[in-house]
């Protein structure tokens, strides 16, 4: 059973360099990391980035912190911003960019030209995402990434009402689908 220590002498002790202190601290404020970063929908890849550089700073300025005993708000605020900054990071890359994702290869059991066709329809998808208005790109590179924010980080990123999303992305797929011409059936 863990015990909860009190965050004025754990750091205390954390900045007198008392290495049980740094265990205890960490056993007991990893959870609040982990679950502020899960809120934001990241990986577990992201979230273990959120925690290191969460107790990283935390490192660096557990000698300067002005309320010790308010440790937990200063981890919280602290994994969020490094939640948010992760996002806005990753927001950068497309996945829709990704050779890896579109030509990823083909099950043993696929034929060459269901290969090629699928490769070309990705190809079609691409560029009609690239001819879409920068908003547009913007907002559904967000919405479609594999740890997609909540509406209200997608409408701060975007200086956008939250209630405005849901049918801008209605319209930015809809001219997605004009882009792409009439689907190829069967």
């Amino acid at each position: 059973m863990t015990t909860v220590s009190d965050p004025t002498d754990l750091v205390a002790g954390c900045a007198a360099g008392d290495e049980l202190a740094w265990q205890r601290l960490v056993r007991q404020f990893t959870p609040l990391v982990w679950t502020v970063a899960r809120s934001h929908r990241l990986s577990d890849a992201d979230c273990q980035d959120v925690y290191q550089l969460t107790f990283l700073k935390l490192i660096r300025r557990i000698g300067q912190l002005r309320s010790p005993d308010r440790l937990g708000s200063w981890i919280t605020t602290t994994a969020r911003r490094e939640s948010l900054k992760h996002i806005e990071r990753n927001r950068r890359y497309w996945p829709v960019g990704d050779s890896v994702m579109l030509d990823r290869p083909a099950p043993a059991e696929d034929r060459t030209d269901d290969l090629a066709l699928r490769r070309v329809g990705n190809a079609r998808v691409l560029d009609a995402f690239r001819r879409l208005p920068e908003r547009d790109r913007r907002l559904l590179g967000l919405l479609m990434a594999d740890s997609a924010p909540t509406y209200d980080e997608v409408g701060r990123a975007l200086r956008i009402p939250r209630g405005s999303i849901g049918p801008l992305r209605q319209r930015a797929l809809a001219r997605l689908r004009d882009l792409l011409g009439p689907a190829v059936v069967e």
